[in-house]
């Protein structure tokens, strides 16, 4: 017993979206700048407003970076490691006293929900 499959569509598919992938990577990776722009601005932002003279400082050392794989772009936002690191505590407490600054995926959380229309977007204009 034997059984034919065709797939040519499949092939053609995987090559529509090979070529699309040309055009709509550079433009993911701008949304998502644009996001970690925006998110760092919130931080620092928050950090300041927190008064405390650690949280002041920790607002200079938040940063971000971007990264561009095979499989997309992927971003890590936060305190410069090595830097202001130590001051986590602001962020989620010790055992003197609580949270000082709000959890950064707050801001993080805002700014992707700004960002999903724009990916949809992109993704609608995919010929």
């Amino acid at each position: 017993m034997s059984a034919d499959a065709d797939f040519s569509q499949m092939r053609a598919l995987a090559f529509d979206l090979g070529r699309a992938q040309a055009s709509v990577f550079p433009k993911f990776r701008a949304i998502v700048q644009k996001t970690m722009v925006d998110t760092k601005k919130d931080m620092r932002a928050e950090a300041q407003a927190a008064g405390a003279a650690e949280a002041d400082m920790l607002a200079g050392f938040i940063s971000y970076e971007t990264k561009e794989t095979a499989g997309g772009v992927t971003a890590v936002i936060g305190p410069t490691e090595g830097a202001a690191g130590s001051f986590a505590f602001l962020y989620y407490g010790n055992s003197k006293n609580g949270p000082i600054i709000k959890d950064p995926l707050f801001a993080l959380q805002r700014n992707v929900d700004k960002a999903i229309p724009f990916f949809e977007k992109i993704l609608g204009d995919i010929p």
